[in-house]
C-alpha cells in the first residue's frame, strides 16, 4: 500500500480550516430590527365597468343591477378577510370608501361627466351637487338636470378629443367612445381603431382617401393613420414575414359599408401583389359580377348585397397574386327585404 507524505503547506492549511470551524467570530453584525407591520393599502380602481341594463322580462331589479355595476354605485372595498397574497391585507384594518368620495372629487375639480338624457342621448356637464341617489348636473348648454347618480360616467379631458386610437382614452365607456367617433366623423375622419380593430363609419358621401397617393403612402409607411389600407398592409406583411395565412374579418350591420370596405382592401392587396394584370382585374371586378345577380332593398340600405362573401387571395413566395377563390352564402334576412332588383 502506497502512502504519500504530507507537505508542510498542506498541514498548515488543515490547521487553519480546523481553527476557523471551531472558533466563533468575535465581531458579528448587529441583528436587523423586525420589519414593522405596514399600514399601507392597495389603491383600487377609481372607476368600474359601465352599467349592465336589464331588458324587459329578465329577473332582478333593474335599478339594483344598474347601481351595482355603474361608476358611483360600486363601493371600493378594502377588507382584510379577502383571500389575497398581498402582505398589505391586514385583518385589523377594514375600510370602505363610499361613492361620494369620487363625486366630491369631480365637484371640487369641476370635471366633466356624461349623463343619459331621454331617448338614450348622452350629454356632458359638471356635477353641481348631490342628494342621496340623485345628482344635479349643469349641462354644457347651461341647463340644470337632475339625474340618477348611478347613470353618470366620467368624461375624458378635451385634449383627448379626436384621438385615432380609442385605447388612448383615459375613460373607455360608451358615451366617450361615441363622442370620439362623432368628433372624428364631423371632420371626415371615418376611420378609428381600438388596438388591432379598425372601426369604420359610413360617410354616405365620397371622401378622397382612397386614391393612388394614399396607396403609395401606406406602402411606404409614410402615414400611420387608421385606414383599411393600413390593416391590409399589416396582414400582408405578417403573411410574408411569418409564412402564415392571414384573415380580415369585415362585419357590421346592413348599410355599414362592408362591401365597399372589402373592395378597398382587395384594391390595396392587388396593388401590393400586382404581377398578373389579368388576375388583378378579375379579382377587383368579382364584386360587380356578384352584385349583378341581384341586390336587395332593405329598411336601411337601398343596395344591400344579398351575398356574404369569403374571398381567398393566394400569393406566391415572392408576394405576387397567383389566384383567388370566392365563395358566397345567403346574407340578407328575408324579413328585412323590401324589394329585390
Amino acid at each position: 500500500m502506497l502512502s504519500f507524505a504530507r507537505t508542510s503547506l498542506e498541514e498548515m492549511l488543515d490547521s487553519l480550516r480546523q481553527r476557523d470551524g471551531d472558533e466563533t467570530p468575535k465581531y458579528l453584525p448587529p441583528a436587523l430590527p423586525s420589519r414593522p407591520q405596514s399600514k399601507a393599502r392597495v389603491i383600487t380602481r377609481r372607476w368600474t365597468a359601465q352599467p349592465i341594463f336589464n331588458v324587459d322580462g329578465e329577473d332582478g331589479d333593474v335599478e339594483d343591477r344598474v347601481k351595482r355595476n355603474t361608476l358611483w354605485g360600486n363601493k371600493r372595498r378594502k377588507d382584510g378577510n379577502v383571500d389575497s397574497p398581498s402582505p398589505y391585507n391586514l385583518e385589523e384594518e377594514t375600510r370602505v370608501l363610499e361613492e361620494n368620495d369620487n363625486i366630491g372629487y369631480f365637484i371640487e375639480k369641476k370635471l366633466r361627466v356624461w349623463c343619459r338624457q331621454p331617448r338614450g342621448v348622452w350629454a356632458s356637464g359638471t356635477i353641481e351637487s348631490t342628494s342621496g341617489e340623485e345628482s344635479v348636473v349643469s349641462l354644457d348648454n347651461e341647463n340644470l338636470v337632475e339625474v340618477s347618480t348611478s347613470h353618470l360616467f366620467p368624461a375624458n379631458p378635451e385634449i383627448l378629443d379626436g384621438v385615432d386610437d380609442l385605447m388612448h382614452l383615459s375613460y373607455l365607456n360608451e358615451p366617450s367612445v361615441l363622442h370620439n367617433l362623432k368628433y372624428r366623423y364631423a371632420r371626415d375622419m371615418i376611420y378609428s381603431k381600438a388596438g388591432a380593430i379598425l372601426i369604420a363609419v359610413n360617410p354616405f358621401k365620397d371622401v378622397e382617401i382612397y386614391g393612388k397617393d394614399f396607396v403609395t403612402a401606406y406602402k411606404r409607411k409614410a402615414t400611420s393613420s387608421p385606414h383599411v389600407f393600413a390593416l391590409a398592409d399589416t396582414a400582408f406583411n405578417e403573411m410574408m414575414n411569418d409564412g402564415v395565412s392571414q384573415s380580415l374579418i369585415i362585419s357590421g350591420e346592413c348599410g355599414a359599408g362592408k362591401t365597399e370596405t372589402a373592395k378597398f382592401a382587395m384594391q390595396y392587396l392587388a396593388d401590393l401583389g400586382g404581377g398578373n394584370v389579368e388576375i388583378d382585374c378579375r379579382l377587383l371586378q368579382s364584386s360587380c359580377i356578384l352584385e349583378a345577380f341581384g341586390n336587395a332593398k332593405t329598411s336601411r340600405n337601398d343596395n344591400a348585397s344579398r351575398f356574404g362573401k369569403l374571398v381567398e387571395i393566394h400569393f406566391t413566395e415572392l408576394g405576387e397574386i397567383s389566384g383567388a377563390n370566392i365563395q358566397t352564402c345567403k346574407h340578407v334576412e328575408e324579413g328585412n327585404i323590401a324589394t329585390i332588383t
